[in-house]
């Protein structure tokens, strides 16, 4: 027979974690698999007592948290980086490898990863961006741009399309190569070599993308392409960035890929601190987190080499010992434990 019912069903977790780790809150790098994820909060419990009058004080010292796993993905880079200060970690560099016509599909302005990587973790090289059919090359920092995530991975996103006018019903074609805008001044002003987007003129030969080649005369943008003359009077909107939302680009670019990874200890004794953090994310998204601001390893690094035909990989277990931050406010030194789940 049941006792009592269950009081709050969203404080009851499902699921593993992912762990994190890395210099700072702001550079976390995902672990990667892992098994028996734990987390712990302890201290040494002190007590004043008096010979007539009971108990004076309760306090803790010594106070800490432990977080520790099982890492299934022995990555010498993480290793290094779990024991910063006392390990070196080192590369060294493959031939470059070229990669041509890779196909990514520009939605919005979501980041889309580049399917190869530097071994180094840094931006990809000789990246030339194209449409599709080959025939225009896009603009960095004008119809796209790139960034590097937190894996060291080359990313490319549709750049955010910036109004150069909108909606509006004053602009005009002038000869075969030009649009004047007959009152006022363009919201924003484009350079020479940006795309830019034209929608809303009759002839269609005065839409879709065009080059810039000239801005000096006020009030009118010169393109490369050829336009038909045409007078204002429809809604004419101007955008800077010619890659549409769901297009799909070409991609070229080389990257240089590791020939050997190195990790070498002995001789230096003082650990870096890490920050560490657990993840659990529910089927609604929703996280439960911890995170530990200043930790660094219980213990050294063991590797049980599994028999040749074991099913289980070779597991390293890592136990990290968190201690207060004190460049922190105090009472929030150690950890933090954040919850969306039980909401």
């Amino acid at each position: 027979m049941a006792q009592t019912t269950v009081q709050e069903s969203t404080t009851i977790r499902f699921g593993s974690a992912k762990w994190e780790m890395g210099a700072d809150v702001g550079s976390l790098v995902n672990v990667g698999a892992i098994r028996n994820a734990a987390w712990e909060y302890r201290f040494d419990k002190t007590t004043v007592k008096s010979d007539n009058a009971g108990t004076i004080r309760e306090a803790v010292r010594n106070e800490e948290c432990g977080i520790s796993g099982d890492i299934m993905e022995v990555n010498l880079s993480v290793l290094g980086s779990f024991y910063t200060g006392v390990l070196s970690y080192d590369t060294v560099a493959a031939a470059p490898v070229a990669v041509t016509d890779e196909a990514q599909t520009l939605t919005g302005t979501v980041e889309n990863i580049l399917t190869h990587k530097n071994g180094d973790d840094t931006e990809v090289t000789a990246i030339t961006v194209t449409n599709a059919a080959g025939t225009t090359t896009w603009v960095r920092d004008c119809d796209y741009v790139i960034n590097v995530n937190a894996n060291g991975y080359t990313t490319i996103a549709r750049a955010y399309p910036t109004v150069i006018e909108g909606g509006s019903a004053l602009i005009a074609v002038t000869g075969t190569d030009s649009y004047f805008l007959s009152a006022g001044a363009w919201d924003a002003q484009p350079a020479v070599g940006d795309h830019i987007y034209v929608t809303g003129f009759t002839d269609p030969a005065n839409n879709g993308v065009k080059t810039v080649t000239d801005v000096s005369t006020p009030n009118t943008i010169t393109v490369a392409e050829l336009l038909v003359n045409e007078i204002e009077g429809d809604t004419i909107t101007i955008t800077r960035g010619g890659i549409q939302s769901a297009e799909v680009v070409e991609v070229d670019y080389t990257y240089t890929p590791l020939a050997s990874r190195t990790l070498k200890g002995g001789g230096l004794l003082t650990f870096t601190a890490r920050v560490c953090r657990f993840t659990n994310t529910d089927a609604d998204g929703k996280v439960f987190q911890i995170t530990i601001f200043s930790a660094t390893p219980e213990g050294g690094i063991t590797m049980n080499f599994p028999a040749d035909d074991a099913e289980d990989p070779m597991l390293v277990p890592i136990s990290m010992t968190g201690v207060p931050d004190t460049s922190l406010t105090a009472g929030e030194q150690l950890f933090e434990i954040y919850d969306e789940q039980h909401v």
